[in-house]
Order: C-alpha cells, then sequence, then structure tokens
C-alpha cells in the first residue's frame, strides 16, 4: 500500500486571497493525481497561530526549514535575501519583454536551474513561479507622464538591491521597506512620493486616499515561488515528487493567469479603478518607456558581474 502524507501549506503573504486560489488549485490537483494519498491542509496566518497556540515567525523558511509546515509561496526577493542571490535578478528593470517571455523563462531550463539550486542555497527546494501580480506599476502622490517626472522623487521599494539601484537609475530615492502589518505598511509608504506595487496589490499596498495615480510603467515583475521542505521531499517517492511537480507546473500557470486577468480588468475597468481609489490610470508612453528603460542599462551591467554568469544574458535571449 502506498504511503499517505499530511502537508500543510502556509498562506503567509497577503492579500491571502491571491495565494489561497493557487494552494486550492494545487490541492485539487494532487488529490486527484495521488487519489487523495496527499492531502494539502492550507492555513492562514492567523488559523495556523491558532493551531499551534503561539505566534507565527516573521520568516515562512524558518517553518519550512524546521519542517512545522512543509509548502509555502516566498517571494522571490525575500529568497534573494536568504542567500539565492540569482533569485534577486528577477527584480531587474525590463528583464522581460512579456508574459510569453516570463514563461518561457520559468518554466524553462533556466528557471528549472535556479528552483534546484535553491536546494543548496536555502535548504528549501522550489516547484514552481508563480505571480505576485505580475508587472509592477508606480503609484504616487501627483501624475507621472514622463520619465522626467520621476525626477528627485522619493521612491519605496522592496528590500532588494536590484530595486534600490533601478529607482536611483530612474532618478528617484529609494528607501527599502520591510514588510509589516497592513496598517503599519500603509503608514509607513504614505510618507513617499511613489511606491511600487502590481495591480492586483494595489488595495493591500496603497493608501489611495494619498497615492491616488497610478503609472503602468511594467518595468519589472512581482514574482513568487512555491517551495517545498527538502525533509518531506525526500520522504516521497520518486512518483510522487514527479506528481507534485505537475501538480505545482499547472497551479503555478493558472495562478500567472488568474494575475494578468486581474491586472487587466483593474487596468481596463472605471468602475473598478473607482472601487479601489484609483484617481487615474496613467499609460506611459512607449517613447517615456524608452527613456526609463536607457536609464536602467547601468543597473543590468552591474549586476552581470554579481549573478552567475550569462545568467541575465540568457534570460534575455529567451
Amino acid at each position: 500500500m502506498k504511503q499517505k502524507h499530511k502537508v500543510k501549506w502556509l498562506l503567509f503573504h497577503s492579500p491571502v486571497e491571491l495565494f489561497l486560489r493557487t494552494a486550492n488549485a494545487f490541492s485539487d490537483e494532487i488529490k486527484q493525481l495521488t487519489d487523495g494519498r496527499i492531502d494539502i491542509e492550507v492555513y492562514t496566518v492567523e488559523q495556523y497561530a491558532k493551531e499551534v497556540g503561539s505566534d507565527v515567525h516573521d520568516d515562512p523558511l524558518v517553518l519550512l526549514k524546521d519542517n512545522k509546515i512543509q509548502m509555502s509561496q516566498v517571494q522571490t526577493y525575500w529568497l534573494g535575501v536568504c542567500h539565492a542571490v540569482d533569485f534577486f535578478a528577477f527584480d531587474l528593470p525590463f528583464l522581460f519583454k512579456d508574459h510569453d517571455h516570463a514563461s518561457r523563462v520559468l518554466e524553462g531550463d533556466i528557471g528549472n536551474k535556479l528552483l534546484d539550486d535553491l536546494v543548496d542555497k536555502t535548504g528549501m527546494r522550489g516547484l514552481a513561479f508563480t505571480y505576485s501580480g505580475g508587472y509592477r506599476v508606480i503609484a504616487s502622490t501627483k501624475e507621472i507622464k514622463t520619465a522626467a517626472d520621476l525626477q528627485g522623487l522619493t521612491m519605496a521599494v522592496k528590500t532588494s538591491p536590484v530595486l534600490s539601484d533601478m529607482a536611483k537609475a530612474f532618478g528617484t530615492e529609494p528607501t527599502a521597506v520591510i514588510d509589516a502589518g497592513l496598517l503599519e505598511r500603509k503608514q509607513v509608504r504614505s510618507d513617499f512620493d511613489t511606491i511600487q506595487t502590481t495591480l492586483p496589490r494595489y488595495a493591500l499596498q496603497v493608501n489611495s486616499a494619498t497615492h491616488p495615480y497610478v503609472t503602468n510603467t511594467r518595468h519589472n515583475m512581482f514574482l513568487t515561488t512555491i517551495v517545498i521542505n527538502e525533509e518531506f521531499w525526500n520522504s516521497l517517492s520518486i512518483e510522487d515528487q514527479l506528481l507534485m511537480k505537475k501538480a505545482a507546473f499547472n497551479s503555478a500557470r493558472l495562478e500567472r493567469q488568474w494575475s494578468v486577468d486581474d491586472a487587466t480588468k483593474i487596468e481596463t475597468d472605471k468602475t473598478e479603478q473607482e472601487k479601489l481609489g484609483i484617481k487615474s490610470m496613467i499609460e506611459m508612453s512607449e517613447e517615456e518607456i524608452a527613456k526609463l528603460k536607457e536609464s536602467s542599462k547601468t543597473v543590468l551591467d552591474k549586476y552581470k558581474n554579481i549573478f552567475t554568469e550569462n545568467l541575465i544574458d540568457n534570460i534575455l535571449d529567451s
């Protein structure tokens, strides 16, 4: 008789509904593929804390490494912080031409090697790449229509050196902001002229009363990774490992499309924008985007010497 497994999947990041649907899609597929032998128990942070009777660590990798949970989704920049430095590459400006290009990289040899290398860097195994809303946009206190409009403004960015360097290349003054609770996050970021976010995460990360203008620059993507505890992974049969990879691949592909659809709805639906408190949705012209792209070439050049040799060129050429 084949072994049965219970798997705890922690929804660590917000907004929960974006990550819940991915976990549920994975759970439904792996249950079907294994005739219920692998059962995914999905927890929010609050649910998990209630079960274990204590607060949850700020870093889900602590719980993953200790095998207290077996699976989660982790933002790629945080994997960079945790010594998988090549994952910072996904923060580079204008790395992907479009979503098809991103899929070729994330689902191909480049993405698979990065996922496999996670074990040596973090002790966690990567299974697939998902979006955290897809392309980033800029929320601001005033309208940003041109590259020149960014000059001299302050910008809140994630704790990624690449994002800080990119913000400087755009002519802004960056400050890295560590995610905290929702209220704290909005209070902190209201102090900045501009905030990098994605459209599906706008309501979470941005106070529309202070940053009601959104400029669609599509300058880079906000990605996450489905990860699994290595000890648990090694307890699975080869057959079940292959099925887990299959379920991760399919649910990740679904999630990326859902994120694209969510972003498109906000881009095109005035009612949705009004609901979110967005005063104007600005499409930066190709001419102005080209100026940002030109100014950020120095960032690409700098990190070619930091990341694995040819990683950036291989992504660009995919």
